[in-house]
């Protein structure tokens, strides 16, 4: 009885943890208009994936048509 009370709550624990992993956000700055030579960057992100992708999205940015940074999770 107590091996499976014991089985039962260490399954409960493990699928009731939300999932903390490392995402990564790769990010693509446009500066002077050239998009035909984008810096491309990627920047790991340790934690939860609602966490990740809005601490993501926080890293982009828009300067006008010119000077732009788009940032998503992939």
């Amino acid at each position: 009885m107590k091996t499976i009370v014991l089985l039962s709550a260490s399954a409960l624990l493990l699928f009731s943890c939300e999932k903390v992993k490392t995402y990564q956000c790769e990010c693509v700055r446009i500066v002077d208009a050239n998009t035909w030579n984008p810096q491309v960057t990627s920047v790991p992100i340790k934690g939860k994936e609602d966490d990740a992708k809005t601490q993501c999205s926080s890293m982009s940015y828009s300067y006008g048509w010119n000077d732009y940074q788009d940032c998503k999770i992939k």
